[in-house]
């Protein structure tokens, strides 16, 4: 339907339709075409925050077909790209125990009302990275349970 030069001519409907079409694919569990699409999408995207609802469906849809190493390694190149570092592979015990304490004892000084008057976050790539994290925290829950302390405290750190 859309003619050959569709991404130079008509470019937010491109990348609109295309969007919609890989969440279609996801939503009837057809993962090959959602892998293939989304390559499309990457490739013809101007910029990185066009192609974020794109990886945001090939992640779920790697995850519905349990290639939760993928799954994760994409989620992370992501949050990389969006200025949040994710640990991957995982640091050693003691770091991640550290870091966790450091992010409790922060926490731990705070009363309910300064948590209940936090300004909303409202910084699109800060927002974009919440929403991969609770991709991740999804993933991780049901198979890397190693990586829930540390997806729990990157968000904890981001709010």
């Amino acid at each position: 339907l859309l003619c050959n030069d569709h991404w130079e001519i008509c470019y937010d409907l491109s990348l609109q339709l295309h969007n919609l079409y890989v969440e279609a694919e996801y939503c009837n569990g057809h993962f090959e075409e959602v892998g293939h699409a989304a390559g499309v999408v990457i490739k013809q995207a101007r910029s990185f925050e066009d192609k974020l609802r794109i990886f945001a469906t090939l992640i779920k849809s790697l995850a519905a077909q349990n290639k939760l190493h993928d799954t994760m390694q994409i989620g992370f190149d992501v949050l990389r790209e969006l200025g949040v570092q994710c640990p991957s592979p995982l640091p050693d015990k003691s770091v991640a125990a550290r870091d966790i304490m450091k992010t409790s004892m922060a926490l731990k000084n705070k009363s309910k009302d300064e948590f209940l008057n936090y300004h909303e976050m409202n910084e699109g790539s800060m927002t974009a990275a919440m929403k991969f994290l609770q991709i991740l925290l999804n993933s991780s829950f049901i198979a890397k349970q190693e990586y829930l302390p540390l997806i729990i405290d990157q968000m904890m750190k981001l709010t």
